[in-house]
């Protein structure tokens, strides 16, 4: 290419305007021709008696070495000069081939040549051309509240269709189309004055000004983040694809009546009835919108509907504007369904995939919907890769929903919460997959089965707020999936727990707390809880739930953790985490659950027990027979979500009467911690004090003393040969010399008189008749000895 040489007078681009635009307008400053200009510009390659310049090619882009010579003839800056062309859109507007310098017009509605225009916009520039008009995408011009106009009013030709002819001086502003170069050789075209054609004026707030206005900001920005694509923006190209895909359909496959109810009826009548002269005289599309709609009218109804379904944030209400073209069969097209959403168009994202799928969840199965997440943002991995992200989020979730959210996803009605909550974790695991029920089923330990599980979801479908619900299920799954879990739940489900809660632990703990240990019967429902409390398993899965009688033992196990006190309640857990550490598991919490503020906003069919005003919570249970009952019928609550406030935070225990007390062994408690196993040997086995003495010196019964020798492993000494706390020489000295009565030495020994009889039986020690020391013979002093 030869150097260039500078021109004698300069002019800047308007802000817009197109390449060949500012090159007309240079060319009628210089009083030039055309042709002229390009020569000295070194953009003319072909014959000068071809008749027809390749201009057209450099509006859509420019070599760097042919944009360095313009820029150093005209003094513009290389990027600048780079601007006036669609390479500025390339990528986001239009998709353009450089090499052959042609805009491809399969795709974003790309327009091969020609230019839409603004009559006014022309007559305020004095003629000059803005780049956008040449888009598929403009149909009106936002500041003049005009419809673009399509063609030349006079000849009805597509304006800038070829380039204005190289032998004349331009025009700007006129049609530019050439005659036939047999009649006018150097004639500049047809000379309509394009800035007096008449088009449909819009009022203000008009959809399609909106609409005109969201596009050019979204291509101008590159990112889509307007409606559907607030919550998962795009790249403009997949945004415009998806735009194009949805306009198409509706262009083709809705009548007019269907039209008119997402179309003004300004726009809609243009689009239908339009004026003589108004469409360029071009082949139609035999598939409209699906190439670059001929007319602005076409388009901006096109463009309108389109952003009535991706257009609204809310995703039921653009699911529910879709749904006629998901619902019914038209001519060509084949049927819509999850696995052929994919066939309405090339280089369309998630987020069209995501209305489709909202728009055919009404004709899909409740486990489909979850499947192909006709809630949320479709993601479908690879295979391999789900199946990675299953095995992952089974190890995250427990056998049974989590009752933080389980009481959220329950409906008042229809379903157990044992059976459900089961069936809550299984179908979590069918969220974004494609594995059967049995499948799920078996990734969590067979706790329910594929029957339960469907029934499940075919009664939470039936519900008011079942999309809710199953945006809930979806939420969790990605939840699970993008943040690792603190607790290792399969581990946990492979534990051994025939260590689970020692009965020497139990009966400490209720020593503690001052409750009863029971008989059996309750250890086993305190195992039966923390095994729950630590695998996240049903109750009815734990080792110790018995086989018969199972129903009244779930009961007894419910009501236990409704009347359950904070201390046994710490206890518990501390047991729990105790048993975790002999298992090697010490990093983890003893329970977790996913935050449930990833609910806020989502109208669901349980409340959340946090909302409850726990004080009030347990006025209400004291003393009651059915204290979760009674309670949930005064809250407005349902029985789970007041039973699930009582397990996180318990009543404390009421002080009880003396009688209550020694029912439920709250006396034992307290002596224990007075008479410690040391204190106790201490005075019985050193001192030789009887249980007698030391109950009553407590203020309590004998008994409890004896229980608590037996309970500290102290041998009691009552009725037991040669283990007295006397010798027989002291007793014989005391009672037989001396004449000391028997109920003297007792008070001195701190027995009683009966224990201190017992003892002379034993070390025989010859008694004195009753009365016997009135008689002459009792009085005289013995001189014998022991034997």
């Amino acid at each position: 290419m030869e150097a260039v040489r500078t021109l004698p007078i300069r002019m800047a681009p308007l802000p817009g305007e197109s390449l060949d635009s500012w090159l007309e307008a240079l060319a009628r400053r210089l009083h030039t021709r055309y042709g002229s200009l390009l020569s000295h510009l070194g953009l003319v390659n072909q014959p000068k008696d071809s008749g027809r310049s390749n201009a057209v090619n450099w509006t859509v882009a420019l070599s760097d070495e042919e944009a360095s010579g313009i820029a150093h003839a005209t003094g513009v800056n290389r990027e600048v000069i780079h601007a006036l062309t669609l390479a500025r859109f390339g990528g986001r507007a239009v998709l353009i081939d450089h090499e052959k310098r042609k805009v491809n017009r399969h795709r974003l509605w790309g327009r091969g040549a020609g230019s839409r225009y603004c009559p006014d916009c022309l007559a305020e520039s004095c003629g000059r051309w803005q780049l956008n008009w040449r888009l598929g995408w403009s149909f009106a011009c936002v500041r003049h509240r005009l419809l673009l106009a399509d063609a030349c009013p006079a000849c009805g030709r597509l304006p800038r269709r070829y380039p204005f002819s190289r032998h004349s001086v331009p025009l700007p502003g006129v049609c530019g189309f050439r005659p036939s170069r047999e009649l006018h050789p150097v004639a500049p075209g047809c000379g309509q004055d394009l800035a007096r054609a008449e088009n449909l004026r819009l009022p203000k707030e008009h959809p399609a000004l909106k609409a005109q206005s969201l596009l050019s900001q979204t291509i101008e920005a590159g990112t889509a983040d307007f409606g559907q694509y607030a919550h998962l923006p795009q790249a403009c190209a997949v945004a415009l694809s998806e735009v194009r895909a949805v306009a198409g359909r509706m262009l083709t496959s809705m009548d007019a009546a269907g039209l008119a109810t997402l179309v003004p009826g300004d726009v809609l009548d243009a689009h239908l009835h339009p004026e003589p002269g108004a469409r360029p005289k071009r082949q139609e599309p035999e598939r409209a919108g699906f190439m670059a709609p001929p007319t602005a009218a076409m388009t901006a109804v096109g463009v309108i509907a389109a952003l009535r379904v991706l257009g609204e944030e809310d995703l039921a209400t653009a699911a529910r504007t879709l749904r006629p073209l998901t619902s019914t069969v038209r001519d060509g097209f084949e049927k819509c369904t999850a696995t052929t959403v994919g066939t309405w168009g090339r280089g369309t994202g998630p987020v069209l995939r995501k209305v489709q799928l909202a728009a055919l969840a009404a004709s899909m199965r409740p486990s489909d919907q979850l499947r192909y997440r006709t809630s949320a943002d479709p993601a479908p991995p690879s295979a391999a890769r789900q199946r990675q992200r299953l095995r992952r989020r089974a190890s995250r979730l427990p056998a049974a929903m989590w009752p933080q959210w389980a009481v959220r996803l329950s409906p008042s009605r229809g379903a157990y919460p044992r059976v459900l909550a089961p069936a809550l974790a299984a179908a979590t695991l069918l969220v974004g997959s494609r594995i059967s029920f049995d499948e799920a089923v078996a990734m969590l330990g067979q706790t329910t089965d594929a029957l339960a599980l469907s029934r499940m979801l075919q009664m939470l479908e039936q519900t008011p707020r079942w999309e809710t619900t199953a945006s809930a299920l979806t939420r969790l799954a990605d939840h699970l999936d993008a943040r690792p879990s603190p607790i290792n739940y399969e581990r946990r489900r492979s534990l051994d727990y025939t260590d689970l809660l020692f009965a020497e632990t139990w009966a400490q703990i209720c020593r503690d707390a001052g409750q009863h240990p029971g008989t059996g019967r309750r250890l086993r429902i305190a195992r039966c809880i923390v095994f729950t409390q630590i695998s996240g398993t049903p109750i009815e899965h734990a080792p110790e739930f018995p086989t018969a009688d199972h129903n009244v033992f779930r009961a007894e196990a419910e009501r236990f953790t409704e009347v359950w006190t904070p201390r046994i309640r710490e206890a518990l857990r501390e047991a729990a985490r105790a048993f975790l550490h002999r298992h090697g598991i010490r990093r983890e919490p003893l329970t977790w659950h996913p935050p449930t503020n990833l609910l806020d906003d989502l109208d669901l069919p349980g409340r959340d027990a946090d909302g409850i005003d726990i004080q009030r919570l347990h006025d209400l249970v004291r003393g009651r027979r059915s204290p979760t009952r009674a309670a949930a019928a005064t809250l407005g609550l349902s029985i789970e979500a007041v039973r699930l406030a009582l397990e996180e935070h318990p009543a404390p225990a009421q002080p009880l009467t003396p009688s209550q007390a020694r029912a439920l062994g709250r006396v034992s408690h307290a002596i224990r911690r007075i008479l410690t196993e040391e204190e106790l040997r201490r005075r019985y086995l050193d001192e030789r004090q009887s249980a007698k003495a030391i109950a009553d010196d407590l203020g309590v019964s004998r008994q409890t003393i004896t229980r608590l020798a037996l309970e500290y492993g102290i041998p009691l000494q009552q009725g037991r040969r040669g283990h007295h706390p006397v010798d027989r020489e002291w007793l014989f000295e005391q009672y037989v010399i001396c004449r000391r009565p028997l109920p003297e030495l007792a008070r001195e020994m701190r027995v009683s008189t009966a224990t201190m009889n017992r003892w002379a039986h034993d070390l025989d020690i010859p008694l004195r008749p009753r009365g016997g020391a009135s008689h002459r013979e009792a009085l005289r002093p013995d001189t014998g000895s022991p034997s």
